[in-house]
């Protein structure tokens, strides 16, 4: 039988998780027998960032022997060069640990690099394209300053958050939603991260000088960052899914994301990312955490975008329609919407590297008239997925 795009979308979803059930095995089983496409399937596994999960359940005994060998052989060399990757990345991280203690900087890690010491174990099973810093607004120039002794140069003006070193790329944030370059994003998440700072904890010990955030903390920023992308990539959902089974297999785990989320104000990003991994990794959430995360206030259109997503519709503006639910009064809503068409002059600058003095007006136009066609594409294509 002949597999399809579908299949194989579900064939990732069943794949990507550390611990595979037994229900799991029987699937990939059934799955490997069949004519399956491998080029095309290694090549979305690589778009998804889950390549090294599969190479890492593929080459197990059950399995190696009904997978082509050109297929092991090209994931193996997709997790070689990942775990060499990264890896290259946690020695300067270790290194840069020790300079920031000795220069008094605390900064916290997000995303890939925060997850890599965590449940992670092996460097070649999670990609991630940079290292994303945060640091108080205070010591944002001191560190730039010690990255720059360390032999970080900053290659594009327009991007001077973004410092390189070789092959290495590290992003300084101030906050978790890049509140101080996206001032609209205000409306989505506190300002004042104190509790987040008070709460980290030492990615390398015995060094303080990078931090990592409590379980919880990092759980709710990893579902704002997978929002923030329209849940793109399937390795930020894998992410959360693993984060959850870690936060949930200890006693009072749900009642703790419950916690978190409410304190953070983010039910319902959280919300969103419970129904996906609900759906998708087959782990049932209880109707009580749901309930208490605000699952009966939810609007229809908001829980279509949800089915949308998890039949495989992906947008680039599923996030702004899905952050708009999380906005309260109608005067911010437009507030948002007027600064996400329309961002101040340094992000526009990131966007378009032309001149913005003598070719504002035309910039903004483009502007105008690509949010038209984007919009009216993704409508289109909504309807494909609506009606199939």
């Amino acid at each position: 039988m002949t597999v399809n795009w579908q299949d194989m979308v579900k064939f990732l979803w069943c794949a990507s998780r550390m611990c595979l059930r037994q229900e799991d095995i029987g699937y990939i089983l059934d799955f490997v027998k069949r004519d399956v496409p491998w080029e095309n399937l290694i090549r979305l596994s690589v778009a998804e960032g889950v390549a090294g999960l599969l190479y890492h359940h593929l080459k197990k005994p059950e399995f190696v022997n009904l997978v082509p060998e050109s297929a092991i052989r090209d994931l193996e060399a997709i997790y070689v060069h990942t775990k060499k990757y990264c890896l290259a990345y946690l020695k300067e991280a270790e290194a840069l640990s020790v300079r920031l203690e000795q220069a008094g900087i605390p900064v916290i890690v997000l995303q890939g690099l925060s997850l890599l010491t965590g449940f992670y174990k092996d460097p070649g099973l999670r990609p991630f394209g940079d290292a994303d810093l945060m640091v108080r607004p205070l010591h944002m120039q001191r560190l730039k300053q010690l990255l720059r002794e360390a032999g970080y140069e900053l290659p594009v003006p327009e991007y001077p958050d973004l410092l390189y070193k070789g092959n290495i790329c590290i992003d300084i944030h101030t906050h978790i939603l890049n509140l101080d370059r996206i001032q609209n994003r205000r409306y989505l998440f506190p300002e004042d991260l104190t509790p987040m700072w008070e709460g980290a904890r030492p990615l390398f010990d015995p060094h303080h000088g990078l931090f990592v955030l409590d379980t919880c903390d990092n759980f709710v920023a990893l579902a704002a960052h997978a929002l923030k992308h329209s849940y793109s990539h399937l390795i930020w959902l894998c992410d959360l899914h693993e984060g959850l089974l870690q936060l949930t297999g200890e006693p009072g785990g749900w009642g703790r994301v419950v916690e978190h989320t409410r304190f953070w104000k983010q039910e319902r990003v959280v919300l969103y990312a419970l129904l996906l991994i609900e759906a998708i990794f087959r782990l049932k959430v209880p109707e009580t955490v749901k309930t208490a995360l605000g699952i009966r206030r939810l609007g229809l259109f908001e829980r279509h975008l949800i089915r949308l997503k998890i039949r495989g519709f992906s947008s680039s503006q599923l996030c702004t329609v899905l952050w708009l639910y999380s906005i309260r009064g109608g005067v911010d809503k437009l507030r948002f919407i007027g600064e996400t068409i329309f961002p101040r002059r340094e992000i526009m600058a990131q966007i378009s590297r032309d001149n913005l003095q003598t070719q504002s007006r035309s910039i903004y136009l483009k502007r105008v008239l690509q949010t038209i066609t984007l919009a009216a594409r993704d409508l289109q294509r909504a309807l494909g997925f609506s009606l199939s």
